[in-house]
Protein backbone atom coordinates (compact mmCIF):
# COMPACT_ATOMS: atom_id res chain seq x y z
CA UNK A 1 0.00 0.00 0.00
CA UNK A 2 1.41 3.36 -1.00
CA UNK A 3 1.61 6.26 1.43
CA UNK A 4 -1.07 8.17 -0.50
CA UNK A 5 -3.58 5.32 -0.18
CA UNK A 6 -2.75 4.87 3.50
CA UNK A 7 -3.41 8.56 4.14
CA UNK A 8 -6.67 8.49 2.17
CA UNK A 9 -7.89 5.38 4.02
CA UNK A 10 -7.16 7.10 7.35
CA UNK A 11 -8.76 10.34 6.15
CA UNK A 12 -11.98 8.62 5.16
CA UNK A 13 -12.06 6.65 8.42
CA UNK A 14 -11.88 10.02 10.20
CA UNK A 15 -14.56 11.53 7.94
CA UNK A 16 -16.88 8.58 8.65
CA UNK A 17 -16.26 9.08 12.39
CA UNK A 18 -17.11 12.79 12.09
CA UNK A 19 -20.24 11.97 10.06
CA UNK A 20 -21.33 9.57 12.82
CA UNK A 21 -21.42 12.44 15.30
CA UNK A 22 -23.90 14.36 13.16
CA UNK A 23 -26.88 12.39 14.39
CA UNK A 24 -30.65 12.67 14.62
CA UNK A 25 -31.83 10.22 17.32
CA UNK A 26 -34.99 8.53 16.07
CA UNK A 27 -35.77 5.28 17.85
CA UNK A 28 -33.09 2.65 18.42
CA UNK A 29 -31.26 3.41 15.13
CA UNK A 30 -30.22 7.08 14.78
CA UNK A 31 -30.03 8.86 11.42
CA UNK A 32 -26.44 9.88 10.67
CA UNK A 33 -24.40 11.03 7.69
CA UNK A 34 -22.26 7.88 7.83
CA UNK A 35 -23.83 6.10 4.85
CA UNK A 36 -23.16 8.94 2.38
CA UNK A 37 -19.58 9.21 3.67
CA UNK A 38 -19.11 5.43 3.32
CA UNK A 39 -20.45 5.61 -0.24
CA UNK A 40 -18.11 8.50 -1.00
CA UNK A 41 -15.18 6.49 0.40
CA UNK A 42 -16.03 3.59 -1.90
CA UNK A 43 -16.51 5.87 -4.90
CA UNK A 44 -13.34 7.90 -4.48
CA UNK A 45 -11.01 5.23 -3.09
CA UNK A 46 -12.36 2.23 -4.98
CA UNK A 47 -13.83 -0.93 -3.47
CA UNK A 48 -10.62 -2.18 -1.83
CA UNK A 49 -9.53 1.01 -0.08
CA UNK A 50 -13.11 2.09 0.60
CA UNK A 51 -13.68 -1.14 2.54
CA UNK A 52 -10.34 -0.63 4.30
CA UNK A 53 -11.39 2.84 5.46
CA UNK A 54 -14.61 1.42 6.91
CA UNK A 55 -12.64 -1.40 8.54
CA UNK A 56 -10.29 1.10 10.18
CA UNK A 57 -13.30 3.08 11.41
CA UNK A 58 -14.87 -0.05 12.93
CA UNK A 59 -11.60 -1.15 14.55
CA UNK A 60 -11.10 2.32 16.06
CA UNK A 61 -14.56 2.11 17.57
CA UNK A 62 -14.10 -1.40 18.89
CA UNK A 63 -10.84 -0.56 20.66
CA UNK A 64 -12.66 2.15 22.58
CA UNK A 65 -12.25 5.36 20.62
CA UNK A 66 -15.70 7.04 20.68
CA UNK A 67 -16.24 7.20 16.92
CA UNK A 68 -19.65 5.55 16.67
CA UNK A 69 -22.91 7.52 16.64
CA UNK A 70 -23.52 9.40 19.86
CA UNK A 71 -19.85 9.25 20.82
CA UNK A 72 -19.98 5.57 21.69
CA UNK A 73 -17.19 3.07 21.26
CA UNK A 74 -15.66 0.01 22.85
CA UNK A 75 -16.10 -3.71 22.45
CA UNK A 76 -19.53 -3.54 24.11
CA UNK A 77 -20.77 -1.79 20.94
CA UNK A 78 -21.08 -5.25 19.43
CA UNK A 79 -24.25 -5.83 21.47
CA UNK A 80 -25.83 -2.55 20.36
CA UNK A 81 -28.94 -3.15 18.22
CA UNK A 82 -27.59 -0.73 15.59
CA UNK A 83 -24.12 -2.32 15.26
CA UNK A 84 -25.33 -4.42 12.32
CA UNK A 85 -25.62 -1.24 10.30
CA UNK A 86 -22.00 -0.42 11.09
CA UNK A 87 -21.00 -3.88 9.85
CA UNK A 88 -23.18 -3.32 6.78
CA UNK A 89 -21.01 -0.35 5.85
CA UNK A 90 -18.30 -2.80 4.71
CA UNK A 91 -20.28 -4.23 1.78
CA UNK A 92 -21.82 -0.79 1.10
CA UNK A 93 -18.33 0.66 0.50
CA UNK A 94 -17.54 -2.27 -1.79
CA UNK A 95 -20.75 -1.84 -3.80
CA UNK A 96 -20.14 1.92 -4.05
CA UNK A 97 -16.61 1.33 -5.32
CA UNK A 98 -17.88 -1.08 -7.94
CA UNK A 99 -20.71 1.30 -8.89
CA UNK A 100 -18.34 4.24 -9.36
CA UNK A 101 -16.11 2.58 -11.94
CA UNK A 102 -15.91 4.96 -14.91
CA UNK A 103 -17.13 2.47 -17.51
CA UNK A 104 -20.49 2.10 -15.71
CA UNK A 105 -23.49 4.09 -16.85
CA UNK A 106 -25.18 6.40 -14.38
CA UNK A 107 -28.22 4.10 -14.29
CA UNK A 108 -26.12 0.98 -13.65
CA UNK A 109 -24.17 2.82 -10.95
CA UNK A 110 -27.46 3.77 -9.28
CA UNK A 111 -28.67 0.17 -9.41
CA UNK A 112 -25.42 -1.19 -7.96
CA UNK A 113 -25.26 1.30 -5.09
CA UNK A 114 -28.96 0.68 -4.39
CA UNK A 115 -28.16 -3.03 -4.05
CA UNK A 116 -25.44 -2.05 -1.60
CA UNK A 117 -27.99 -0.10 0.45
CA UNK A 118 -30.31 -3.13 0.44
CA UNK A 119 -27.44 -5.33 1.69
CA UNK A 120 -26.71 -2.74 4.39
CA UNK A 121 -30.34 -2.78 5.54
CA UNK A 122 -30.53 -6.58 5.43
CA UNK A 123 -27.47 -6.94 7.66
CA UNK A 124 -28.74 -4.19 9.96
CA UNK A 125 -32.22 -5.73 10.21
CA UNK A 126 -31.00 -9.26 10.93
CA UNK A 127 -28.50 -8.00 13.52
CA UNK A 128 -31.13 -5.77 15.19
CA UNK A 129 -33.61 -8.67 15.35
CA UNK A 130 -31.01 -11.03 16.83
CA UNK A 131 -29.70 -8.56 19.44
CA UNK A 132 -33.16 -7.44 20.54
CA UNK A 133 -34.49 -10.99 20.89
CA UNK A 134 -31.45 -12.89 22.16
CA UNK A 135 -29.13 -10.36 23.83
CA UNK A 136 -31.28 -7.53 25.13
CA UNK A 137 -34.12 -10.03 25.68
CA UNK A 138 -36.74 -7.60 24.43
CA UNK A 139 -38.93 -9.67 22.09
CA UNK A 140 -39.43 -7.97 18.74
CA UNK A 141 -41.17 -9.68 15.86
CA UNK A 142 -39.91 -9.26 12.31
CA UNK A 143 -42.64 -6.77 11.39
CA UNK A 144 -41.72 -4.48 14.29
CA UNK A 145 -38.03 -4.86 13.52
CA UNK A 146 -38.67 -3.77 9.94
CA UNK A 147 -40.73 -0.87 11.26
CA UNK A 148 -37.88 0.25 13.53
CA UNK A 149 -34.94 -0.24 11.19
CA UNK A 150 -36.05 -0.21 7.55
CA UNK A 151 -39.31 1.60 6.92
CA UNK A 152 -38.35 5.04 8.30
CA UNK A 153 -34.97 5.13 6.53
CA UNK A 154 -34.85 3.06 3.34
CA UNK A 155 -36.30 5.57 0.86
CA UNK A 156 -34.13 8.41 2.18
CA UNK A 157 -31.00 6.25 2.08
CA UNK A 158 -31.68 5.04 -1.46
CA UNK A 159 -32.11 8.62 -2.66
CA UNK A 160 -29.01 9.79 -0.77
CA UNK A 161 -27.00 6.86 -2.17
CA UNK A 162 -27.87 7.69 -5.77
CA UNK A 163 -27.19 11.41 -5.17
CA UNK A 164 -23.84 10.56 -3.57
CA UNK A 165 -22.85 8.46 -6.59
CA UNK A 166 -23.74 11.39 -8.87
CA UNK A 167 -21.78 13.79 -6.65
CA UNK A 168 -18.75 11.49 -6.68
CA UNK A 169 -18.80 11.44 -10.48
CA UNK A 170 -18.61 15.24 -10.50
CA UNK A 171 -15.68 15.11 -8.07
CA UNK A 172 -13.86 12.51 -10.17
CA UNK A 173 -14.34 14.60 -13.33
CA UNK A 174 -12.73 17.49 -11.47
CA UNK A 175 -9.75 15.35 -10.52
CA UNK A 176 -10.66 14.39 -6.94
CA UNK A 177 -9.97 10.66 -6.52
CA UNK A 178 -7.39 8.24 -5.21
Amino acid sequence: MKTKQLILVALFAALIAIAAQISIPIGPVPITLQAPMVILAGCLLGPRYGVMSVGVYILLGLIGIPVFAGGSGGFASIVSPSFGFILGFLPLAMFAGIAAQPERSVVMSGVIVSLGVLVLFTIGLVYFYFVMNYVVMTPVNLTKAIGFTVTPFILKDLIVAVCTIAFSRVLVRRGVHA
